[in-house]
């Protein structure tokens, strides 16, 4: 696993106050009045003491076991400074929606610390903890108006006055744009209203971190892409400190400054969006980062070349990198690999058959299977150009490829940014 959730966040924190500003925009008068509204839900309305750190949320060594045999989470530590938004990202099972549990209260750590501005929380009840949950199904109240479900947590857990509650219900209202809802109830709701009114139900708090557990996957494609802009616009607006779950990595690219990949329990890279793509820690961040996935090729490092089921020239800088490792797997994004009609004499260029193209727009993915066994896919800008059952040749440039300790999994070279050659996809 990678040590990078242990390194200081002040970069990612510096990025987001040059591309947003010191004082974030703000959508309306709504959204200043929420935000100025600090207040600690078990203290009557107080304003909420900051970290002195700027650190928002501690995880330190966190563990979570259910009996002797399942460990959900394994010494999990990762920082958020206050205004940032982590993704957690990872197949089922892997413990994303576990750790968000345990931060907001509804399970609590085998071992391990949560902080949240700088005290550490365990033991106290979800209320006490200053943060606000929008869940997967919403979690609305359905003999409730969007009024009524907005307000619910300052009436139950606040001092504040009938009045004071319906100012802040209908400042929250006009910032997410529910205003003529506030008198319906869930049933009379798309989904994408539903999900406003409960976001508005969690803002009006104020809460010291935000907690969403992937809050768009019952929304159709088209709902979805529109409440992940106004999702991110939200929180930069509010500049609330946010952890958001999701299995989608089209959500964990756009929307996170970091994105933490986790698997079985344990995090395995903690990084900015594109760091996670380019230069993965690991074999299982870089298959599971990116659609398609990486194409990952199991080598035997040669004299001259790396053996297997196909043989690839070892040359510099792949040699240096190599040294001294016996086993080592060769990863290419697909958009780094060139099809060319027809195979050449170039040791870096693969004879294969065409499998299936899948024309998806400005591009094509071409999925073919090398003379040697593997499959691989390609990503070739426009139409493929080729058809079904082609011999072709795969282009594997040498300054495109990364490698991993096969035995380890861990990365030992990734090539440079700057070399890419490709007309699209990630940079």
């Amino acid at each position: 696993m990678t040590d990078e959730h242990t390194h200081d966040f002040r970069h990612t924190h510096e990025h987001r106050r040059d591309s947003h500003g010191d004082t974030p925009p703000t959508r309306s008068s709504g959204v200043a009045t929420v935000a100025a509204s600090r207040r600690v839900a078990t203290d009557g309305g107080q304003p909420r003491r900051r970290s002195e750190t700027g650190v928002a949320l501690e995880l330190t060594d966190v563990t979570k076991t259910y009996g002797e045999a399942a460990t959900a989470v394994e010494n999990l530590s990762v920082s958020l400074r206050e205004g940032e938004l982590l993704v957690l990202v990872g197949p089922s099972g892997c413990g994303k929606s576990t750790t968000l549990r345990m931060i907001a209260g509804l399970e609590e750590p085998t071992s391990g610390d949560i902080r949240i501005d700088g005290e550490s929380v365990l033991g106290l009840e979800p209320e006490a903890r200053n943060t606000a949950m929008v869940f997967q199904n919403y979690a609305l109240y359905p003999h409730m108006t969007a009024r009524q479900n907005i307000g619910f947590g300052l009436r139950m857990t606040t001092s504040l006055s009938d009045e004071e509650v319906a100012a802040e219900v209908e400042s929250a209202a006009e910032t997410l744009d529910v205003t003529e809802l506030l008198d319906a109830t869930p049933d009379s709701m798309s989904g994408g209203q539903q999900q406003r009114v409960a976001l508005g139900r969690a803002i009006v708090r104020d809460p010291s971190v935000f907690l969403l557990d992937e809050p768009l996957s019952n929304l159709d494609a088209t709902l979805r892409a529109r409440m992940r802009t106004e999702i991110q616009q939200l929180q930069r607006e509010l500049g609330v400190t946010t952890v958001y779950v999701t299995h989608d990595q089209t959500e964990a690219m756009t929307m996170g400054d970091r994105v933490a990949v986790l698997s079985d329990g344990e995090i395995q890279q903690v990084a900015p969006p594109m760091n996670c793509y380019h230069e993965p820690a690991n074999l299982f961040v870089a298959q599971f980062v990116g659609e398609p996935s990486m194409n990952t090729l199991a080598m035997r490092n040669g004299r001259d070349s790396f053996t297997g089921p196909v043989d690839y020239p070892v040359v510099d800088p792949l040699a240096d990198a190599a040294h001294g490792v016996d086993r080592v797997t060769i990863g290419v994004r697909p958009e780094d690999i060139s099809v060319e009609p027809e195979a050449d004499d170039a040791e870096t260029t693969l004879p294969a058959r065409v499998d299936v193209t899948e024309p998806v727009g400005e591009r094509s993915f071409v999925h073919a299977t090398l003379d040697g066994g593997p499959s691989v896919t390609a990503a070739v800008e426009g139409s493929a150009g080729v058809r079904e059952r082609d011999q072709v040749g795969l282009r594997l440039p040498p300054d495109r490829l990364h490698l991993f300790d096969t035995d380890s999994g861990e990365a030992i070279h990734h090539p440079d940014r700057e070399s890419a050659t490709a007309a699209f996809g990630p940079v």
